[in-house]
Parts: C-alpha cells; structure tokens; sequence
C-alpha cells in the first residue's frame, strides 16, 4: 500500500472521529486512538483544516457541524444493514412523524441498490396506508424544537390507566425508542416532579413551547441512564427478576436472544434454562412474560411471581366458562 494511501486513510479516519465526538479530541486522544505520533496529528489536522471546518478551543479540536458539508458513502453491507434497522423503527411505529419521513428519504438515497428501492417502496406504502395525523405531526415539531433550542416544553399527556390527561413541564434531552413495543420516549427534567421522568410520546394529546430556556446537562449519556431499564421506564428501585424456562426448545429461543445487558443464564440438567435480570420498570417486563405463556415460570420477586399466577388463573377461568 502507497503512503499516499496510507495518509489518506489516516484522514479519513481523523475527520471520522472529530465527527464522533461532539465535545472535541485533544491530539494525545487523537494520537491514541490513530496509533501514531502526537507531531503527525499535528500535521494531519494542519492539511485537513484546508478541506474541513476544524476549530480550536483550549487543547481540544472539533468540527464546526454547522458548516459542515456531510457526503456519506456507505458500503452494500452497510447499507443492508442501516436498511434492517430503519426497517425495525418504521415496523414498530403506529403514527410515523413527517420529519421522519422525510429523514427516511434522504437516507436511502445514500445507501445502495437494491437497498435504496427497497426502502423507497417501503416509505411509498407508509404514505399510503398510515395517512398525516396533524395534531401528532405538531406534537413533535414542538418536542424536537424544544429539544434543539432548549426551550421547557408543557404538553397535556394522557397516562394509560388515567381517567383524565395531566399537564406537565420538561426540558427535553433526548429521545429513545421503545425497544420490545412500539413507539418513542422523550426523557427529561420534569417540572413537575422535579426530577427526571420519561413520557411516551404518543400519549402528548397537545404540546407549547415556554419562554423557559434551560441547559443540557454536559455529562448527559442515554446509555448510563437506560442501562437498567427494561424498556425506557427510568429512575425506578432495581429489582432482581428470576424466571424459568423448563422447555429445551423454549430455552433455546431465549438464548437466541440478548434481551437485557444485564441478563445472566444458567443451563438446567434437562435442558432448559433460569434467567436472571436486574431492572428499573418491572411494569414494562410483565408483557414479556406473559407473552411466553406456561412456558415461563416466575420464580422471583414473590409478588411478581402472585401477579402472573393471579393473571394465568383468570384466564383459565375465562376460557373455562
């Protein structure tokens, strides 16, 4: 390989990694992560200055988004890949946001054939059979504005098993999806509770902006904050959850799966298998469960495993009758 070659890749990969880090790189971090000498980044970041919005503040180097132009270019295995899980995200989604729409289309003209016509398709049928929900489509236009320009945002919000919708206050943060149900959570300091909450986005009858301005907390990471959370329920005690899967072939599709970072499993003489989990939001675990039927024992916490006995009986007795 030429060392023409070499340098350009080494650019490439400079240019990437200011990309990903929002907060900036010092050049000992950069010289780390690249492997080479702290005097060449130096000089790489002096020739890629010419081509890319680089600025300096203190020790660490970024790049102006602002004024950057992004040109991606995806491989066919990468684009299969960002194709399967955009495919994941529009599945799960009853009431699909313009704005993700339109986002879904820019996409797919940077990924590559068959993929591109695949998802143009795909977004064709959306249109078609998921027709514009006004009211929903304002919703996040105020949810993604606030969160953007830091704005409190007060929305009326219907809870589940509430009679009536509540008002409430937040400075939005971010945003994550429901991962074994569908929809979108918005997470951020509640006003109201003083504290953090999350709140599903589809349950936002009607949202304003303040005149409240607030800052993001720099040290921010969904990751850390959702670490325990069975689906996106945040804050909660943890709780030690214990089921067994007494089915060989029932215990086989639950270790198909890493269904929670913190799950453990421990192999049974016959074939099954226990699983073990540590999470915030048991509430959001109890479909789960259900949804494996008898194949699923609750051996832990004792009041979870009275609920799911309770449940299974009414609907013996339901089926009996």
């Amino acid at each position: 390989m030429s060392r023409a070659l070499v340098r350009a890749q080494r650019l490439q990969r400079l240019e990437e990694l200011l990309l990903a880090a929002p907060r900036g790189l010092t050049t000992e971090e950069l010289a780390k992560q690249l492997n080479i000498h702290r005097t060449t980044v130096w000089r790489d970041l002096r020739d890629l200055m010419e081509t890319v919005p680089i600025y300096q503040d203190g020790d660490r180097y970024s790049i102006d988004r602002a004024t950057y132009l992004t040109n991606v270019r995806l491989s066919a295995g990468e684009s299969l890949m960002l194709h399967l899980a955009l495919r994941i995200m529009i599945r799960r989604m009853t009431h699909i946001p313009p704005i993700m729409l339109t986002a879904l289309e820019k996409l797919a003209l940077a990924l590559r054939d068959p993929v591109t016509s695949d998802l143009i398709d795909s977004l064709t049928r959306l249109r078609s059979e998921r027709p514009l929900d006004q009211n929903r489509a304002r919703v996040w236009e105020v949810l993604v504005q606030g969160w953007l320009e830091q704005v409190t945002v007060r929305f009326v919000y219907q809870k589940f098993q509430a009679e009536r919708p509540a008002q409430y206050e937040i400075q939005p943060y971010l945003f994550e999806p429901a991962v074994l149900s569908e929809g979108v959570y918005v997470l951020g300091y509640s006003l109201t509770h003083h504290a953090l909450r999350t709140f599903k986005v589809e349950r936002i009858v009607r949202a304003t902006l303040t005149t409240q301005t607030f800052q993001r907390p720099a040290d921010l990471n969904v990751d850390e904050l959702v670490q325990h959370a069975w689906g996106i329920w945040y804050g909660e005690e943890l709780t030690d959850v214990h089921l067994r899967f007494r089915d060989p072939s029932v215990a086989r599709r639950v270790r198909e799966t890493l269904w929670h970072p913190s799950q453990r499993l421990e192999e049974l003489p016959d074939g099954g298998a226990d699983w073990l989990v540590r999470v915030a939001g048991v509430k959001e675990l109890i479909p789960w469960i259900r949804g494996w039927r008898a194949d699923c024992e609750v051996l832990a916490p004792d009041w979870l495993r009275a609920q799911i006995a309770h449940e299974m009986s009414r609907a013996a007795r339901l089926y009996q009758e």
